[in-house]
């Protein structure tokens, strides 16, 4: 991959972005090919789109960023990562660029960061919105309260970070995470994330996120949402509930519901293929709803 360093809303940011020109140039009276974001959820990084990019370069342009404090990217310096400050600084990230995507693909956390952009009003030019097992929705019960005083709590040590790089990485416990999630990944997925734990920057990074996440006000504006919204569900998910993307499509004019059956949490890292699918299906139905 070639990586590209921007300094965007006061951060130095690590991304992928691969455009026309950078491929080849399109034929006479053929569209150019729309821009497609990806973003990464929490403790992740660009990378985990990777296996899903020969399969989408040949339809779309790309823009895959490290968000901050994950990755290569810059956490924010007084470390207060929330969920609308995330979804400022992305936009500020596309600004410098002076790229607006059509298409937006958020995993996990990173589909909460999409929807906060469409709602504030940074992507005017989205088409649809792809979560891939979005973690939309708090945390039940006393658990909402609970797990952000806690990682707030674990943000402050100075320690702490450095213990996880030392123990999380380690084979079995490494393991243990990924089985964790519901999914099956291949070694080049594993090393992936071994290589992250092994970051203290990194594991701060994703210490504030979670300190700072909350994600009520976002559910009480989600009825205002307008663009369409594609909700993929791996069924085999430990992480987020697959029942909640479907609840959400219940209640959202906008959304609808997609299960990827025998798919877990890192469903676009084990069946890149199938998360394509669904892409290149919101792809069409947009499509073919302009031609009706």
């Amino acid at each position: 991959m070639e990586l590209r360093s921007v300094q965007a809303g006061g951060l130095r940011w690590r991304l992928l972005l691969l455009q026309e020109q950078h491929q080849h140039q399109p034929c006479a009276g053929s569209e150019p090919r729309p821009l497609l974001l990806l973003l990464h959820g929490t403790g992740s990084s660009l990378q985990s789109w990777q296996a899903c990019l020969p399969g989408l370069l040949p339809h779309f342009s790309l823009l895959v960023p490290d968000l901050p404090g994950h990755g290569g990217s810059e956490a924010f310096p007084d470390r207060e990562a929330s969920l609308p400050r995330m979804a400022q600084a992305v936009a500020a990230l596309l600004a410098e660029l002076d790229l607006q995507p059509q298409w937006v693909a958020g995993h996990s956390a990173g589909a909460a960061v999409m929807v906060q952009l469409s709602l504030d009003g940074h992507l005017p030019q989205a088409r649809g919105l792809l979560a891939v097992n979005g973690a939309l929705q708090p945390l039940p019960g006393v658990m909402g309260v609970l797990a952000p005083a806690v990682a707030q709590l674990a943000a402050r040590s100075d320690w702490l970070p450095h213990w996880v790089t030392r123990h999380a990485g380690q084979p079995r416990a490494l393991k243990n995470l990924i089985a964790s999630t519901g999914s099956r990944l291949n070694e080049a997925g594993v090393q992936h994330y071994r290589s992250l734990l092994a970051q203290p920057a990194h594991v701060r990074g994703v210490l504030d996120m979670l300190a700072h996440w909350r994600l009520e006000e976002l559910q009480a504006r989600l009825p205002q949402l307008r663009t369409p919204l594609w909700l993929a569900a791996g069924l085999a998910d430990r992480t987020v509930a697959p029942v909640q993307s479907l609840e959400l499509a219940r209640r959202l004019p906008c959304a609808s519901f997609h299960p990827l059956p025998g798919l877990g949490h890192l469903a676009h890292e084990e069946a890149p293929e199938r998360v394509i699918e669904v892409l290149m299906a919101m792809r069409d139905a947009d499509r073919n709803s302009k031609k009706a």
